[in-house]
């Protein structure tokens, strides 16, 4: 019997290749994650909620990703997210706010978007009316939304984000001209959604990430979206929720998973339900003169 049968075939072959497997292959891997812990335990003032870039190859499947929810060009949405990478007056609101803010010793000044790219994407892409976001914590993902509908109603096609938190003091990063876009809901998020009473093109649910929670948001919201209304979760790769009101509402299922650059953090993601083959598209700007 060769040695390559030996290891691969018999039990005696498989207890000799742990070594190898826990010292070749796993160990350099956990000493890397390890390293990148350390790296950031200095670099970083994060301790949750964490911010990160994402790799090169992770972005052009976000780009991907946001295409087929949303039923629009690849090549737009590609554009749309260089567009918020190269947005400098928005970079430097949200350092100003940060670094002028109470919360500046747990808050990193440089804005990491991650996948909220998809969402300013999206949004571009769209053309929403109506946007309601639950849970806006220090309001990076709506600063972001509302530079998104900055840039929509300059072509013609308002809109406004309206975000939900329980926190008084939130969305601290939040700047004109971007803050006139935004209406914050303070409350308990299900009561907020139970009163609104507008039809609403895009939903996201980022706020209390119980399971149970979420599922109450969602059909607190339920009754104000129409078939072609967008719904998702910044809570699906911990959670079926998402899936299982896609199920309901007879809307299909996608999940996009995060690939932090240079960061121990594995990602997060974001889950939508959406309608299949259809190109959303909430309003047309006005033609040109």
């Amino acid at each position: 019997m060769s040695l390559r049968s030996f290891l691969k075939y018999t039990a005696v072959g498989r207890i000799t290749m742990i070594p190898f497997r826990l010292g070749v292959l796993a160990l350099p891997y956990a000493l890397r994650q390890a390293g990148a812990m350390v790296r950031w335990a200095f670099a970083s003032k994060e301790y949750y909620n964490h911010t990160y870039h994402l790799t090169d190859l992770n972005l052009g499947y976000l780009a991907s990703y946001v295409s087929v929810i949303s039923g629009h060009d690849r090549r737009a949405v590609e554009g749309y997210i260089r567009e918020l990478s190269g947005n400098q007056a928005l970079r430097r609101a949200l350092e100003e706010r940060t670094l002028a803010s109470p919360d500046r010793h747990n808050c990193d000044v440089e804005p990491r978007y991650g996948r909220r790219l998809g969402w300013y994407a999206l949004i571009r892409a769209t053309r929403p009316r109506v946007v309601v976001e639950t849970g806006v914590d220090r309001g990076l993902g709506t600063a972001v939304i509302a530079a998104a509908l900055h840039r929509n109603a300059a072509e013609g096609a308002p809109g406004i984000v309206y975000a939900t938190d329980i926190v008084p003091e939130c969305g601290h990063l939040l700047a004109e001209p971007y803050k006139s876009h935004c209406r914050i809901l303070l409350g308990d998020s299900v009561e907020s959604l139970k009163q609104f009473k507008e039809p609403v093109d895009v939903f996201l649910h980022d706020s209390d990430h119980r399971p149970e929670y979420e599922w109450s948001e969602f059909l607190a919201i339920e009754p104000r979206l129409h078939p072609g209304s967008l719904v998702l979760s910044d809570n699906s790769q911990q959670s079926p929720k998402l899936l299982e009101f896609a199920e309901k509402t007879g809307r299909a299922f996608l999940y996009f998973q995060d690939a932090p650059r240079d960061h121990w953090w594995p990602g997060d993601g974001i889950g939508a339900a959406f309608a299949p083959g259809t190109r959303a598209l909430y309003q047309n700007p006005p033609p040109k003169a």
